[in-house]
């Protein structure tokens, strides 16, 4: 009552507005989740952003914010230069304020001084304070050396967390035990769905860990370091639910699997990968339901005169899959020209709507994309068979240097058909991303801005020996 007779007394309209209006016009205000603001990147300071902007406007909407606990289930907090934003009295007061909804907590450390590790410290004992109310958390935090405050929460739960993220910016830290710690928490969180974490410090090549991680439950997984291919498949084969997956696998070996890793679910795979543990990988997976597929080769161009690309046992996965992709992203693969056509005239790769491929090849390998491959993927004119098209559902094309050597001229006739095409079943190619060298291509670029105007979007990057100096979004 005391709030509606407030909110009467103002003078103009908005004070007279009714309190669900209120509180979805602050819904609003708030930053949207996944966005530079919500995240580390900002240059905002986090006074000027909802909710701790709304206290300012007026007294009306200082108290309607400060009832509303959903303004205040979100924090996220960076730890730089000696302070913290928000500092840890306002963050106190903020996580107070959010009643008993499940809260949504980021604390970002970059840099390892003592005087940040004091503050990210404070402010992670803040966190634990709330940890039965734990929902997503994100910590992005430098050699952490937190462990005192977890011993006293050590048996506690985590009963609403879903998604827990942890990444320290050494490959070894100082304080494998703060990180063991907190790992142990992800025993009690029977909800727990998502998983990343930069390195499980004790994890071998069996695998083996005193972690107690809830594989069998997990449907989005990210691991920055396995010891082994080995480890990479006995732990995705304990996790029957996953959905999305990204690896960095180191080259360690180990006793591979006797039989297959089926994963039913998986749709979205990354790997960080050296060339002969890729084909390991591939022989002994089943991936049937896979959509999205992003690869680094790590060592594809060591041996300057044998290449590492696994083409055989890469058609010989898709064919056990017989997965239908939609997206391929391939970066340093070492694949010849040939290869990459027949992949992209693979069943399950010709439908995919966006192609990714970034080499880092010198002018000493043969690019992967020439003329053959361009001439392929332009459209006749006139209405062709979409079963007679290569990659019939491309929409977005991304081309980084290194990777094509083409005619002037070559490349723009292809994007032009794609553009232009009216063919019944064929996609128009609507997005493109292309690396072009100062010294040539001139037709290609005078045709890209022509195709521009025409309401294509297209970016473009340009490099002088190989080295990249700009890039231009042209939309």
């Amino acid at each position: 009552m005391a709030l509606q007779k407030n909110c009467i007394q103002q003078s103009y309209p908005a004070g007279r507005m009714p309190r669900d209006i209120w509180e979805e016009i602050f819904l609003h205000c708030l930053p949207i989740p996944d966005t530079p603001v919500c995240g580390h990147k900002s240059t905002t300071p986090i006074h000027l952003t909802a909710p701790l902007l709304l206290l300012k406007v007026c007294k009306a909407w200082r108290t309607v914010a400060l009832s509303l606990p959903y303004l205040w289930s979100s924090l996220y907090v960076t730890v730089q230069s000696g302070r913290a934003f928000p500092p840890l009295d306002v963050g106190s007061d903020w996580l107070a304020r959010s009643g008993d909804l499940p809260l949504q907590l980021s604390l970002y450390q970059p840099n390892e001084s003592e005087d940040n590790q004091e503050l990210a410290d404070e402010m992670l004992a803040l966190f634990i304070r709330y940890l039965s109310r734990w929902r997503d958390v994100r910590l992005d935090i430098s050699n952490p050396t937190y462990g005192r405050y977890l011993q006293p929460f050590a048996a506690l739960r985590t009963p609403l967390l879903e998604t827990f993220h942890l990444t320290t910016y050494w490959r070894l830290t100082r304080n494998e035990e703060f990180i063991q710690d907190l790992l142990k928490l992800l025993g009690g969180a029977p909800v727990l769905s998502s998983f990343s974490v930069s390195r499980l410090s004790d994890l071998d090549v069996t695998p083996n860990s005193t972690v107690a991680i809830p594989w069998t439950q997990l449907t989005r997984l990210d691991l920055g370091f396995i010891p082994s291919v080995s480890a990479c498949l006995s732990i995705m084969s304990g996790c029957p639910k996953l959905e999305s997956c990204n690896l960095v696998v180191d080259p360690q070996e180990g006793p591979l699997p006797a039989g297959c890793t089926v994963l039913p679910a998986l749709t979205s795979l990354e790997l960080h990968i050296r060339g002969g543990e890729l084909s390991a990988l591939l022989d002994c997976a089943v991936f049937p339901a896979l959509k999205c597929f992003t690869l680094y080769v790590q060592d594809a161009y060591d041996d300057h005169w044998h290449a590492t690309w696994p083409h055989a046992s890469f058609l010989d996965f898709l064919r056990r899959s017989t997965c239908i992709l939609t997206r391929l992203e391939l970066h340093d693969t070492g694949v010849q020209s040939s290869q990459f056509i027949d992949c992209l005239q693979h069943d399950s790769v010709r439908e995919i709507a966006e192609l990714i491929m970034h080499d880092s090849r010198d002018w000493s390998w043969e690019p992967v994309i020439t003329p053959r491959l361009l001439q392929l993927l332009t459209l006749p004119h006139g209405e062709p068979d979409r079963r007679e098209c290569l990659l019939p559902a491309l929409k977005a094309l991304d081309l980084g240097e290194g990777c094509w050597l083409c005619p002037d001229g070559l490349l723009s006739d292809m994007i032009e058909s794609r553009w232009r095409t009216t063919a019944r079943g064929v996609a128009r190619l609507e997005r493109v991303h292309l690396d072009l060298h100062l010294d040539v291509h001139g037709p290609d670029e005078t045709r890209l801005l022509k195709v521009r105007g025409e309401g294509m979007k297209v970016s473009l990057s340009y490099y002088h020996d190989f080295d990249l100096l700009t890039r231009i979004d042209l939309f």
